[in-house]
């Protein structure tokens, strides 16, 4: 039972990995979205023609921006979700832990007490048989 939890924490490790770097993937995009915004709004030359043309462009980045920025927030929640599975997998994994170190800690206080039981009848047999 303990290696199965052991598995789950592996593979809620692994997810919150796999989604934390597609977290870091939109993340890089829609900054290099905002770099792009940024660097339109140079005009070289003040043409009509090409100050229309960049407006349309600008919208067009802008709604990128907005999208990709809704992609941001919902990956931020299934990171959160993953997180938050790790950390129930760590919980249920610790807890197994802690029962089969009291159920071994038990096992060798039984056997500790056996143990001290046989003493106890071997040591009351010599004095008897001494007599």
């Amino acid at each position: 039972m303990l290696d199965f939890r052991q598995q789950q924490t592996d593979q809620a490790k692994e997810n919150l990995m796999l989604e934390q770097k597609k977290l870091s993937l939109l993340q890089q995009k829609l900054s290099e979205l905002l770099q792009e915004k940024k660097a339109t709004f140079k005009i070289d030359d003040f043409n009509i023609g090409r100050m229309q043309l960049q407006y349309r462009y600008i919208l067009s980045l802008e709604h990128e921006i907005q999208l990709a920025t809704a992609a941001v927030a919902q990956q931020q929640q299934q990171v959160e979700q993953a997180r938050e599975k790790l950390i129930a997998a760590k919980k249920e994994s610790q807890v197994l832990e802690k029962l089969e170190e009291k159920q071994y800690n038990q096992y060798l206080l039984n056997n500790k007490h056996q143990e001290q039981v046989m003493l106890d009848e071997i040591a009351n047999r010599k004095k008897f048989s001494l007599f």
